[in-house]
């Protein structure tokens, strides 16, 4: 079966290889735009969950969490103070509903599906992290998360008084110079140590939480869910080159040679990264003289 002659030279796909409809990027894009306070962190998480290919129901995760709030608050007694409320949110996720990082099978895509987090009750410290956030906000709690390298944490007290906890370890809070620490050990240069400490916006969450999918959707050279990851990270980072052109190199492996066409094109000229890969390059003077021999053949 051969694909029908496209204006643009090329012959298209016999077939699609990624059903881009079941996925609206478009409601990602609507749930980030306005200034940081704007993002709607919880919908923009449920989004990345459909990239899970179950079904989703927000509403059912957000009464999910409701439910756990009331009981948070009924915890903490009358006129909490910010520790207890916290101790409270800890004894609720992680004694009374069994919240818990999945040591077992830390790579499964799952835990990074905020709802199924929610479902199962396990996922890896970024969701973890969402789950206390969501649970945080709607008890009054103002909490923020720490990008800390490799392991996502969440503070509380602002940067005055700043309260560590990791909702990987159940709860567990983590001293100041814990923390420093582990970031020499982590890191050969750690002149500025505070610039990891400090609250990440929303939009980093969700390049953090993306990040992670990114990584193992590329491992597993799952073609289709690489693709929507990237995507996705482009509606964050529509500057991004780097994007581009790996989009650029999905789309041709994905058959789809026009669209790898413009993305390489675009990264290749873009002039803000550091180097560009030879193996775009390539790519993208083998596209060239195709396109030119389908447009000169009968």
């Amino acid at each position: 079966m051969t694909g029908h002659r496209r204006s643009d030279g090329f012959r298209a796909p016999p077939r699609i290889l990624i059903n881009v409809d079941r996925f609206d990027f478009d409601d990602f894009a609507r749930a980030i735009r306005g200034a940081d306070h704007e993002v709607d962190l919880f919908g923009a998480a449920m989004i990345v969950s459909r990239l899970g290919g179950h079904p989703i129901d927000p509403f059912h995760t957000a009464a999910r969490l409701d439910h756990i709030a009331e009981d948070v608050l009924k915890q903490a007694g009358p006129n909490p103070t910010q520790d207890a409320l916290s101790h409270a949110i800890e004894h609720q996720l992680f004694t009374v509903e069994g919240f818990h990082g999945n040591t077992t099978n830390y790579p499964d895509p799952a835990n990074s599906y905020l709802d199924l987090v929610v479902e199962q009750r396990t996922g890896i410290p970024i969701t973890l992290s969402l789950v206390y956030m969501e649970v945080a906000q709607r008890v009054g709690l103002i909490c923020d998360g720490v990008g800390y390298p490799k392991h996502f944490i969440i503070r509380y007290g602002g940067p005055e008084n700043p309260v560590y906890v990791d909702p990987f370890q159940q709860g567990a809070r983590i001293d100041r110079q814990e923390l420093i620490a582990g970031l020499r050990t982590l890191k050969s240069d750690v002149a500025h140590p505070d610039t990891y400490l400090t609250a990440v916006t929303r939009r980093q969450i969700l390049q953090r939480l993306l990040n992670n999918l990114h990584t193992l959707f590329r491992e597993r050279r799952d073609l289709e869910s690489w693709y929507a990851v990237i995507e996705l990270q482009l509606r964050l980072e529509p500057w991004n080159a780097a994007f581009i052109g790996e989009r650029g190199m999905l789309h041709y492996r994905l058959g789809r040679l026009a669209e790898a066409l413009d993305d390489l094109e675009t990264y290749v000229t873009a002039g803000d990264k550091p180097v560009t890969s030879p193996g775009a390059i390539r790519l993208l003077d083998h596209l060239r003289l195709r396109r030119g021999g389908s447009e000169n053949s009968p």
